[in-house]
């Protein structure tokens, strides 16, 4: 088992980690909302993320964010068959430490004009604790902290 520069061993190699893609929020709405603006280009970058075979992780943050907007947008049916699609196995789930978090107010800091949210930034300090660089996401945040973001897909 490898071991990260800070923080607990990691579960897989580097290797991994830098074909992995992040998914945030906004995706995970735009997947499961049919009103959603960005729903078309949501799955097919999902659909293009699947047939490359490309491992997609959400963090803890995300999860919490992403069942509160489910709920209070979509209603308590959808919120649930949120809970239980993210928890089937299909999605890794990256269990924040306690310097994500730290890294995470650092980077509020820096990019202070921004504005943003701590689970963006915690996202970000996840991103690169793993050594990921990608972000399914709709936020222009992770591109103007210097992440890929898709959509669009680059390959």
């Amino acid at each position: 088992m490898k071991t990260s520069q800070s923080g607990p061993p990691l579960p897989i190699g580097r290797s991994l980690y830098s074909r992995a893609i992040l998914i945030d929020t906004g995706a995970l709405l735009a997947l499961a909302n049919p009103k959603d603006n960005n729903r078309q280009e949501a799955i097919a970058c999902l659909n293009t993320i699947k047939d490359h075979r490309l491992p997609v992780f959400v963090s803890l943050p995300t999860i919490y964010e992403s069942h509160r907007r489910f709920l209070f947008s979509l209603g308590q049916v959808a919120a649930a068959r949120f809970l239980q699609n993210i928890y089937d196995g299909s999605v890794n789930i990256v269990r924040t430490v306690e310097d994500d978090e730290q890294e995470g107010i650092r980077l509020i800091e820096r990019y202070e004009g921004l504005r943003i949210t701590m689970t963006d930034a915690v996202n970000m300090a996840v991103m690169i604790r793993l050594g990921m660089a990608v972000s399914f996401s709709f936020d222009r945040h992770y591109l103007q902290a210097g992440f890929i973001r898709i959509p669009p897909f680059h390959l």
